[in-house]
């Protein structure tokens, strides 16, 4: 798993992008009365792509500093030494 994660970051940016978009698709659903059920189970479906595109970013940061440092921290060592 920590594999996939660290390997395809597109993956999650792409989950993510596809929730923001079904979740406003929901939300325009939501001005006509007829078609609130279907906003109501668009706005959950995107709100999990969201949710799973963040969260899988969040790990494939943690992942990518935990292997390579921190952003800066090698110049930082440059400068002290």
């Amino acid at each position: 798993m920590k594999v996939f994660i660290r390997e395809f970051p597109a993956v999650h940016l792409a989950i993510g992008v596809i929730g923001n978009v079904i979740f406003f698709v929901g939300s325009v659903l939501f001005i006509w009365h007829a078609t609130e059920d279907v906003a109501i189970w668009l706005f959950i479906i995107g709100s999990a792509g969201m949710m799973l595109g963040a969260v899988g970013q969040a790990f494939y940061t943690y992942e990518r500093h935990r292997l390579n440092g921190a952003p800066g921290e090698a110049a930082e060592a440059r400068l002290r030494g």
